[in-house]
């Protein structure tokens, strides 16, 4: 289904990313912020499949090196290449997140940002 020359599968992924970054500004916990930039994440990966994903193309996989197709009618493999790689990244960039998220509130024992700032700076305070 297409809107103009904008096709569904474009703008579902342009509104959960849009959505995805207003939480993320407006969020005082970092857990949520975690879980919002992987919406994000996962967002942009389905906008890009959705670029290439057209009704009607077929895998360029072929049994014989002789077929000869219609070029317009091959899939294109590299987004899905590229997206693969785009879901590894996201999850290292995931688990790190979470590693220092770990870490910071077993310094700070919160998960909120105003109150780890506000430790952070009498933390940080020299003494005299």
């Amino acid at each position: 289904m297409t809107v103009g020359d904008i096709h569904v599968l474009e703008i579902f992924p342009i509104l959960v990313f849009f959505i995805s970054f207003f939480g993320l500004i407006i969020s005082r916990n970092i857990v949520k912020a975690i879980v919002l930039i992987m919406l994000m994440q996962t967002s942009v990966i389905l906008f890009w499949l959705g670029l290439g994903a057209r009704l009607g193309n077929i895998p360029p996989i072929f049994q014989d090196a002789t077929e000869v197709y219609d070029p317009n009618t091959i899939a294109d493999p590299l987004p899905q290449a590229l997206m693969l790689t785009a879901i590894i990244i996201g999850i290292a960039v995931t688990a790190i997140n979470i590693t220092l998220l770990n870490a910071l509130f077993r310094k700070y024992q919160t998960v909120d940002w105003q109150p780890m700032q506000d430790l952070a700076t009498v933390d940080e305070r020299p003494e005299s």
